[in-house]
């Protein structure tokens, strides 16, 4: 009984946490893309929703980033580098919206 009462609370402690969790961050992120590096390895991407794809298709080749742009209008590129490394690890990319991913006003 007193293993179910904990639960119960857990649960009503995360139900009420949760909303205000998911507007700690106020990014949104959408579902994972994959992409396919030039030596055939692939790698997934979380991107915020507000990011547009500039170009087509999910396979990089010999390009040297991944262009987005974002809500503000600016274009930011994510080096395939680091999303080779990215790949290497088995890992998903997620980028840093820092100094890390390079912007360039437009």
């Amino acid at each position: 009984m007193k293993s179910r009462f904990a639960v119960t609370s857990l649960l009503a402690a995360a139900l009420v946490a949760a909303p205000a969790l998911s507007r700690a961050d106020d990014l949104r992120w959408e579902s994972l893309r994959v992409y396919t590096l030039f030596g055939g390895n692939a790698v997934a991407v979380a991107v915020p929703s507000d990011w547009s794809q500039i170009g087509n298709g999910s396979a990089l080749g010999k390009k040297p980033a991944l262009r987005f742009r974002d809500a503000a209008g600016a274009e930011v590129a994510i080096p395939v580098a680091a999303l080779e490394r990215a790949a290497a690890d088995k890992r998903v990319f997620r980028p840093e919206l820092t100094q890390k991913v390079a912007r360039s006003e437009r």
